[in-house]
Order: structure tokens, then C-alpha cells, then sequence
């Protein structure tokens, strides 16, 4: 999917406030039992004026419908960077899709993903109890 830095910029800052600046960019490729599970882009921004967190994650993604979303989540709690982002993402997807963890060695993951799509609305699969969430899961 082909999602610019300004769009992930501006859904950082509509969903965490402060002001966002790239950073760099990294691929990302989750396994699960040897299989990719997720690979993609995942973008890296600083964030200034926020006193939640210093740093971000973006990347875009598809939803279960197949239209595309906006996934961020801030670099707090035990997310310390990207492969912890997607995780973190990954885990809360299977929390609202199953109502529960399923993936054993994701358990102790924790974050705030935030999932919009690119239209500014809110993905109503991502559970409002993850936001704001950090420290143990």
C-alpha cells in the first residue's frame, strides 16, 4: 500500500498530539512458527511538545475489508521500537477479532496501536481499553 510520510505524520499528530518529524524508516518482517506473518514499512518519527513519548511508529496497512488504515503506536511502556510496534499492533488486532491473546509469546506485549483509515476515521476494531495502556500486559 502506498501511504506517504506526510499521511502518517498527520495521523501521529491527530491521535497523540505534538508535533511528528521523520526519522527513518525500516522493513519489518514478523514470524510467527517460521511463517511471515507481517512485513511491511514502518515508519520511525520524533515527536516534540508530547509528554507521553519521545518517538512513534506509522505504517499502513489493510483492514479486514480490505480498506486501507493508518496503524501508530507511541514508543512507551515495553515498546522500544519498530518489532515491538507490530507486535504490540499485531496482538491487539487478535484481542478484538478473538477477545483474547493467541499468540503465546506476544502475551507480554503491550502499547497503545491506534488504527485509523486514511479517510480520518477510527477503526472500530481497535478497543478503546488499549489506549493509553503501558507497563505490563
Amino acid at each position: 500500500m502506498d501511504t506517504n510520510k506526510d499521511d502518517l505524520k498527520k495521523a501521529i499528530e491527530a491521535e497523540h498530539g505534538g508535533k511528528a518529524t521523520h526519522h527513518h524508516a525500516v522493513p519489518v518482517n514478523e514470524k510467527e512458527r517460521g511463517q511471515s506473518i507481517w512485513h511491511g514499512i514502518v515508519h520511525v518519527f520524533d515527536l516534540a511538545d508530547d509528554a507521553k513519548a519521545k518517538r512513534a511508529y506509522a505504517w499502513s496497512d489493510k483492514d479486514e475489508d480490505g480498506k486501507p488504515k493508518i496503524v501508530t503506536v507511541l514508543h512507551a511502556g515495553q515498546i522500544k521500537g519498530p518489532i515491538e510496534a507490530v507486535r504490540a499492533a499485531l496482538t491487539a488486532e487478535l484481542n478484538a477479532k478473538h477477545g483474547h491473546d493467541d499468540v503465546s509469546r506476544r502475551s507480554s506485549s503491550s502499547g497503545s496501536p491506534h488504527r485509523e483509515s486514511l479517510h480520518g476515521g477510527r477503526n472500530p476494531s481497535a478497543p478503546s481499553r488499549q489506549r493509553g495502556r503501558s507497563g505490563n500486559g
